[in-house]
């Protein structure tokens, strides 16, 4: 059982880091600074409620990463990104065998905040122009507005389909932590 969990674990990694990578990948132009919309965050807030912290964590920087990597023009951007994706995940819960809580919905708008700070102060470090950075928030939050709306449209989603209860990760972690504590205390 342990070993077929941790090989579900790792598909479901693997298969949110293809799925950010493809959510990048379709953006939307949005003409100021460069700037773009795309649907990668939301995947990336998805794979934080549904896959533990380390591998949300994962799949989110490989699939953001290797976008901005096979993208032309934002290679630059690859070291930044493989730092802010796994920093927003922090901020969501995959514990409760719902997706849409309350932390969660909370967490929309603090990773909307911190990645967007922490993208104008990476275009700072890049650009050296600290005005142009600073001045970038404002059309830098268009991207997570986008990705919040359409996570928590498809979390209701996948909460009316009871996605969680399916994938069962949660309920399997509970039982691993409970015996590895049975054991040390035994």
């Amino acid at each position: 059982m342990k070993q077929v969990n941790k090989i579900r674990l790792l598909v479901l990694t693997a298969l949110f880091a293809a799925l950010t990578f493809l959510g990048t990948r379709i953006n939307i132009p949005l003409g100021m600074n460069n700037r773009i919309v795309h649907l990668g965050d939301a995947v990336v807030y998805l794979s934080a409620c549904i896959l533990p912290l380390p591998y949300a964590m994962a799949s989110s920087a490989i699939g953001a990463g290797l976008s901005d990597f096979t993208t032309p023009g934002c290679m630059i951007w690859v070291l930044p990104t493989i730092l802010i994706k796994p920093l927003l995940v922090t901020f969501f819960t995959s514990k409760p065998y719902k997706i849409v809580t309350k932390r969660n919905t909370v967490a929309i708008f603090l990773a909307g905040i911190v990645g967007s700070v922490a993208y104008a102060i990476a275009e700072w470090i890049i650009y050296g122009n600290f005005i142009a950075a600073l001045m970038s928030i404002p059309a830098g939050a268009f991207q997570p507005i986008g990705s919040g709306i359409l996570f928590m449209a498809l979390a209701l989603a996948f909460d009316n389909m009871k996605l969680k209860n399916q994938l069962n990760l949660n309920q399997d972690f509970n039982k691993e932590r409970k015996n590895k504590i049975r054991e040390n205390v035994a």
